[in-house]
C-alpha cells in the first residue's frame, strides 16, 4: 500500500511474614538483629551480698528500604500496530502516595487469548499477534509489593502485510521534536509535520552563497575548491514571516525491491525543524557539498560597495548545513550529520537518538550504534541504511545513518531504500532547493580578502 509522503510477566514477589512473631518481632519495613553479651555482675540487693553470672541480650532494629505501596496505574500514550506485533508506549502517573515500579507488563487480548511482554521502560513490543485480528491492550506496573491496576485498554489491529512493513509511530513519538514545529498522527500509519524550515539552533551571522542569485549581494569574494563556484558573502536574513510547509510521512514504511535515487532538494526532515538534503549541490552533479567547503574572512559588500565591515563566513557551517539561496526564503538545510542537533539529544560516548525522518518514512539517526560505537561506512548499505537496535527501537529497526566525520557522497542519503513514487520525490524536492545554475561559474574578479579552504578529513571505513 502506497501512502502520501508530502502533500511484563510480573517479577516474583518476596514472601511476606504472616505475623510479627514470625519475623522475630520486626514489622514491615524493618529487620531485627539480636546480640548477646556475657559478663559478671556484682552487687548487694536487699541486704544480701553475692555475685551473679549471666547474659544480657540487646535487640537492635535497623530500617530497610522497601516498597510500601503498589505502583501507580500507568496511562497508554500511543499504540502502533505492526506486522504480528503491537508497540505500546506509556507513561507512569506521578504520585507521592505510591511506590516506584521496577517493571511493566503489556498484555494484548483477543478472544480470551492474551500475549504479554515485560520491560523496564516504555515502549514495550508485544509479539506473536495475528494480523487482521482486533486486540485490546493494557499495561500494569509492578514493584516488590505487587502489581498496579491495569491501565485503560486501547484497541489495535496488527497489520496484514506481504512486505516488510514496520510500524514506527511509537518511536517517532519519543523523538525530541523542536517546539517550533507541529507533529500530529492522523492515522495509525501517518505523521504530519508543519515546519517553517528554520532550525531551533543558532546560525552564523554571514554565509557564502553563489553570486548573481541576489543582486544586492553579488560581489565575488571566494570560489569553492572543487566545483569552482563563484561565491559572495551576505548576512543570514530569513524571511520576517516564514512560510510553513506541511509534510506527511508514512510511519509504516516498506522496503522496496530496488532503491530510488534522491534528488536535489528536501529528502527528509530533521527534528530541529530544518530539512535534510542529499550530499550534493543539486543539478551541479559535482562534488559532495561538504568537500566543496570554503571559508572567507574579509570585507562585506552590498550593492557592489564595501560596507566597511569585516566578517568570516563559510559555504557550509559547523552544523554541516547552510541556507538555501536568499531568493528562496533563506530556509536552512543539512548535507550531513547535523552536529548542532545531535549535541542536543545525545551524550558523549552514548548511542545516537532519532533525529529525523526520510521521505520514504524510515527514521534517520546520527553515527553511533546502540552501544555508542562509531558506525563505519562498511556497515551501511548503498543508501546509508542499517538494521540494528536503537534507543527508540530496542528490538531493532531499519534506519538511515548520517555518519560522523564523513564528507563524501555518504555524508547523506543518495537513495531511498523504501517504497516511494516519482510524484512523492518531486513533491519533497519542491519544498526546498539547493542548486545553482551553471551561470554561477562565470568568471568574476576576485576582491581583496583572505579566503581559506576549510576541508574536513574523510573518515574511511575501518
Amino acid at each position: 500500500m502506497t501512502r502520501s509522503i508530502y502533500s511484563m510477566t510480573p517479577l516474583a514477589l518476596p514472601l511476606l511474614c504472616a505475623a510479627l512473631a514470625a519475623c522475630g518481632g520486626g514489622g514491615a519495613g524493618t529487620s531485627t538483629v539480636a546480640t548477646t553479651t556475657t559478663g559478671t555482675t556484682s552487687g548487694t540487693t536487699t541486704g544480701t551480698t553475692g555475685t551473679t553470672t549471666g547474659t544480657t541480650t540487646t535487640t537492635t532494629t535497623t530500617p530497610t528500604v522497601t516498597a510500601t505501596t503498589l505502583p501507580a496505574t500507568v496511562t497508554i500514550s500511543a499504540i502502533t500496530a505492526g506486522n504480528t506485533l503491537a508497540v505500546i508506549a506509556f507513561a507512569a502517573s506521578a504520585s507521592s502516595a505510591t511506590s516506584a515500579a521496577s517493571s511493566y507488563t503489556a498484555s494484548c487480548n483477543a478472544g480470551g487469548v492474551a500475549k504479554t511482554a515485560t520491560g523496564t521502560t516504555s515502549p514495550i513490543t508485544v509479539n506473536g499477534l495475528t494480523n487482521g485480528t482486533a486486540y485490546t491492550c493494557a499495561v500494569t506496573a509492578t514493584n516488590s509489593v505487587g502489581s498496579s491496576a491495569a491501565s485503560s485498554v486501547v484497541a489495535t489491529t496488527p497489520l496484514a502485510s506481504t512486505g516488510v512493513a514496520t510500524a514506527l509511530m511509537a518511536g517517532y513519538k519519543q523523538a525530541k521534536w523542536s517546539s517550533k514545529i507541529t507533529v500530529t498522527y492522523p492515522t495509525d500509519c501517518s505523521m504530519t509535520i508543519t515546519s517553517d524550515g528554520q532550525p531551533n539552533h543558532a546560525l552564523n551571522a554571514y554565509y557564502l552563497e553563489p553570486v548573481n542569485i541576489d543582486p544586492v549581494y553579488s560581489t565575488k569574494v571566494a570560489t569553492t575548491p572543487n566545483s569552482g563556484m563563484a561565491l559572495t558573502i551576505r548576512p543570514y536574513l530569513p524571511a520576517t514571516t516564514p512560510v510553513s510547509t506541511i509534510m506527511t510521512f508514512n510511519t509504516c514504511p516498506t522496503k522496496a525491491a530496488t532503491t530510488t535515487a534522491t534528488t536535489g532538494g528536501n529528502i527528509g526532515l530533521i527534528i530541529s525543524g530544518a530539512a535534510l538534503f542529499n550530499a550534493t549541490e543539486g543539478q551541479l552533479n559535482g562534488p559532495a557539498a561538504l568537500t566543496d567547503n570554503v571559508t572567507y574572512t574579509g570585507l562585506t559588500y552590498k550593492n557592489g560597495v564595501s560596507t566597511g565591515t569585516t566578517a568570516t563566513a563559510s559555504f557550509i557551517d559547523s552544523c554541516n548545513g547552510h541556507p538555501s539561496p536568499r531568493t528562496t526564503g533563506d530556509t536552512y538545510h543539512y548535507h550531513g550529520v547535523p552536529t548542532c542537533v545531535t549535541s542536543q539529544v545525545d551524550v558523549t560516548g552514548g548511542p545516537s537518538h532519532l533525529i529525523g525522518v526520510a521521505a520514504d518514512g524510515f527514521p534517520v539517526y546520527g553515527g553511533r550504534d546502540i552501544n555508542g560505537a562509531v558506525i563505519t561506512l562498511s556497515q551501511l548499505d548503498a543508501c546509508n541504511g542499517i538494521t540494528s537496535a536503537t534507543p527508540e527501537f530496542p528490538a531493532g529497526v531499519y534506519h538511515y545513518v548520517l555518519p560522523e566525520g564523513v564528507t563524501s557522497f555518504q555524508s547523506s542519503l543518495m537513495c531511498y531504500s523504501g517504497n516511494i513514487t516519482t510524484k512523492q520525490v518531486m513533491a519533497m524536492k519542491s519544498s526546498g532547493i539547493c542548486e545553482a545554475p551553471r551561470s554561477q561559474f562565470a568568471a568574476a574578479p576576485m576582491l581583496p580578502g583572505t579566503p581559506s579552504m576549510s576541508r574536513r578529513v574523510l573518515k574511511q571505513a575501518a
